[in-house]
């Protein structure tokens, strides 16, 4: 058997297909429990029980190999649910399609993994046919031939469906070869799954109410903004955003900007009409892009139309402010009145560049943030005792570590926020108990960033260690 089992580790595919076993059992049987119970339902090739790479102990878990489909099923349908002595814990018995893919509970009752078999059929055979070919293996629940969409005429092949898993599995072994049986795909599998941003994607681009009457209605009104602003995940480049927003027709132009301080990426889009901007609010608020984290949008600050001028003028004031660095620092005399120019023109563009975000996105406004918080309060000292310490969970990912600083301190007494490395949990330490309390309650549930967090009170630090040791 050990020569076996080596050959079986080496591949990944088993052969001949679902004639591999996973169990979740006590951790205290041994090979031999396994070989004694399940020896009476065919050639055992393999057993296999997983251990502990650091400890050395069973997991709990193993692994059982039949030379025959049908041996499996029928050791699948009398063993799942039994005890072995001397536990009385029941076993879990389920199929284990190959070494990568083991199957979770749903495929415990999805019928269609494996009582349904795909068949190759002559195009003139008709449904009694193939019943009458395997009726003889087991109860035959449905028998489907499929045909042409467009002519209705056989295609060829056909889908036989069992009422078991082992009588789809004799049949699967003992068909004639003519028709070449095998294990159906699941039809969950057959048409690829959307997940909800594909879904919201697709929506975006068929769903005007149709797109050509908005279009048209483009042409026909007048008035209102066409321009809209948005605050967006810091991640995101202009492409990604230009790519997003050039779903609804009309986008003329496209300004993003990184904002280091509150770690966001932001700026506005440009429509050639009022329509398109207005629908861009409608569509695109809230939108998780990407998906997890969601897009803020809203009709664009007109306050900030007289900064516009000033973000075109960036480039130019930046390679002027570039030639008299470089001037200066190659001359023997630089021109120290031409670098001061050139440095207050840039500073002062800068100033006003930045007032205009302001004025657009207040600081007190944060619309990265889904509930109302109050102003910032300063951080206590990092030597402070600790009160009390929020337990913070945050999925899919948590946001960045910035914007949770600045949203934990603004109930006070924070001494630190910090997430785990590679987790999507964290903990916020506080230095009164009154402002831990008050974090607790205006901050679980919150969206921050477009993620969902929780905050809960953690466990006393000494406990925690203490229970771990024991």
């Amino acid at each position: 058997m050990n020569s076996r089992r080596k050959h079986n580790e080496d591949t990944t595919e088993d052969s001949p297909a679902y004639s591999r076993l996973f169990l979740v059992c006590d951790r205290r049987y041994k090979e031999d429990d396994f070989k004694e119970a399940f020896s009476k339902f065919g050639t055992i090739e393999d057993i296999r029980i997983p251990r502990d790479y650091n400890t050395g102990e069973p997991r709990g878990v193993a692994y059982i190999k039949f030379s025959k489909t049908s041996e499996a099923a029928a050791a699948l349908e009398e063993m799942n649910k039994k005890c072995l002595r001397p536990s009385d814990r029941p076993l879990k018995v389920m199929v284990a399609a190959n070494r990568s893919d083991i199957q979770t509970d749903r495929n415990e009752h999805d019928s269609d993994r494996f009582n349904r078999l795909f068949i190759t059929v002559p195009k003139s055979v008709q449904e009694d046919d193939i019943s009458e070919a395997f009726s003889r293996f087991g109860h035959i629940e449905s028998i489907v031939i499929q045909k042409d969409r467009n002519t209705g005429e056989p295609r060829g092949f056909a889908y036989v469906k069992f009422r078991k898993f082992s009588e789809a599995a004799v049949a699967f072994e003992e068909a004639p070869r003519e028709y070449r049986a095998i294990f159906a795909m699941p039809k969950q599998d057959i048409t690829p799954v959307r997940t909800a941003f594909e879904s919201n994607i697709n929506d975006l681009a068929t769903t005007s109410t149709e797109r050509s009457t908005l279009i048209s209605l483009m042409n026909t009104r007048s008035g209102g903004f066409t321009q809209v602003s948005f605050m967006c995940c810091p991640r995101l480049t202009q492409m990604h955003i230009e790519c997003l927003f050039d779903i609804v027709p009309g986008m003329v132009g496209c300004q993003f900007l990184l904002d280091l301080a509150r770690n966001c990426g932001k700026g506005y889009v440009s429509y050639s009409n009022p329509i398109s901007a207005a629908y861009a609010v409608q569509k695109l608020n809230e939108f998780e892009y990407p998906p997890g984290l969601k897009i803020f949008v809203k009709p664009f600050n007109s306050k900030f139309d007289h900064h516009e001028q000033n973000y075109k003028r960036i480039p130019s004031v930046a390679q002027n402010l570039k030639q008299a660095v470089q001037a200066a620092a190659n001359s023997a005399t630089p021109d120290l009145a031409q670098l001061a120019e050139a440095i207050a023109e840039a500073s002062k563009l800068i100033k006003m560049a930045t007032a205009g975000i302001s004025e657009d996105h207040d600081s007190n406004d944060l619309n990265y943030c889904s509930v109302q918080l109050p102003a910032p309060q300063p951080l206590a000292d990092i030597d402070s005792e600790v009160a009390k310490r929020c337990f913070l969970v945050c999925k899919p990912q948590p946001p960045p570590l910035t914007v949770l600083r600045d949203i934990f301190c603004r109930f006070g007494d924070l001494i630190n926020v910090y997430t785990l490395p590679n987790k999507t949990v964290g903990y916020a330490r506080y230095a009164s108990v009154s402002a831990a309390d008050e974090a607790i309650k205006t901050l679980h549930g919150a969206e921050v960033c477009g993620v969902r967090i929780k905050v809960i009170e953690a466990e006393e630090e000494n406990s925690a260690k203490r229970r771990r040791f024991d």
